[in-house]
């Protein structure tokens, strides 16, 4: 299925919220795994032995009735922005942007290659991650593991940096805080991210690149809208 830009707003002053087609179907993907699997353990009580189809059957209803769950425990939106800035929505929490906290947002490249992120270049590191929760910045880093690896490997041009590169330090500084653990791995990889692509945050989107752009034109829109109202 072919995944849709939607953003819903009642009016300008209102929160604008963004899903993705690809969250849907969760419901319909459980239930019929649920009825599968239901009846594949009635068929082995009756005949009273464990086929290896019926065994086939058990597998496949659980992992279905998984994938089912886990598309209902996304949220219905996994974007939104209103007058205080930008929140992301993931099922492991959530972190939030204000508008004075970055300087635009884009969809990222690697060897000229259009990435499926969207991207946010940050003046405020702190305002970030202090309040990032733990739980969702260890889940973003293994989620985005594959992104930090390309960038990785653009950086070194013979492959012989990137050991040095993947050693993520445990310690990280700003002007104002320092930073060590888990948080202190995020800054560093958010660091390494910005100096090839140009952008330090990063969602993940099923969107086409045109309706990805699209996103970003009306969030950089809405910044410049909100931040020129406010010196106003």
């Amino acid at each position: 299925m072919q995944s849709e830009l939607n953003p819903e707003s009642q009016n300008s002053n209102d929160s604008v919220h963004i899903a993705q087609a690809a969250s849907r179907g969760g419901a319909a993907v459980l239930l019929l795994s649920t009825v599968v699997l239901l009846l594949t353990i009635v068929s082995i009580i009756w005949f009273r032995q464990l086929a290896a189809w019926q065994a086939v059957l058990l597998l496949m209803a659980g992992l279905g009735a998984y994938a089912g769950w886990a598309k209902l425990a996304e949220p219905q939106y996994f974007l939104h922005y209103d007058a205080k800035g930008v929140r992301y929505q993931h099922r492991h929490g959530s972190w939030h942007l204000s508008w004075h906290s970055f300087l635009y947002s884009g969809v990222p490249q690697l060897n000229q290659q259009s990435l499926a992120y969207i991207g946010f270049r940050l003046t405020d590191y702190d305002g970030f991650l202090q309040p990032l929760p733990l739980r969702l910045a260890v889940r973003l880093m293994t989620e985005q593991r594959e992104l930090y690896l390309a960038a990785i490997r653009q950086s070194c041009s013979s492959g012989q940096c990137a050991s040095e590169l993947l050693a993520e330090s445990n310690n990280f500084s700003t002007s104002k805080q320092q930073y060590n653990g888990v948080k202190a791995a995020f800054g560093w990889r958010m660091q390494q991210l910005n100096r090839q692509t140009g952008f330090d945050v990063f969602i993940p989107v099923s969107l086409t690149e045109t309706e990805a752009a699209e996103l970003c034109r009306q969030i950089n829109q809405a910044r410049l809208q909100l931040i020129q109202n406010t010196v106003t």
